[in-house]
């Protein structure tokens, strides 16, 4: 979801944001439940490796009363995130957080309203 989001440019502004170890996956024609293994068995090399870290220094999790996540980092504050978007949303946070050139904290809060907003809608 979160590689779809900066690769097919539904991002606010143009990220050259991508996720390459997902590519192999996106070739297929046709995608088989040992596949999606394969891909996570690579992901959590990349997590071990620690050249993919989603977790930033100085985030918050605090979970409301409804279930749902208040994730806080710095100033910016993201109430009812579910347990679905959240950790799409700390990928796609700790990409923007990253990125270079550096993005201000006020264009990252922009950005990850709007991809709230598109992953939300993407099930309806």
């Amino acid at each position: 979801m979160v590689d779809n989001y900066f690769r097919n440019h539904y991002s606010k502004y143009d990220y050259e944001i991508r996720f390459d170890f997902i590519t192999p996956l996106l070739n297929k024609e046709k995608i088989k439940f040992e596949d999606i293994l394969d891909g996570t068995k690579n992901l959590e090399e990349l997590i071990e490796r620690e050249e993919i870290n989603f977790i930033p220094l100085g985030l918050k999790i605090n979970q409301h009363t409804n279930g749902n996540f208040k994730i806080t980092y710095q100033d910016l504050d993201f109430n009812n995130i579910t347990v679905g978007e959240a950790i799409p949303f700390l990928i796609a946070l700790n990409s923007l957080l990253t990125y270079k050139p550096i993005i201000t904290l006020s264009q990252i809060e922009e950005e990850l309203e709007n991809f709230i907003e598109k992953f939300r809608s993407y099930n309806k």
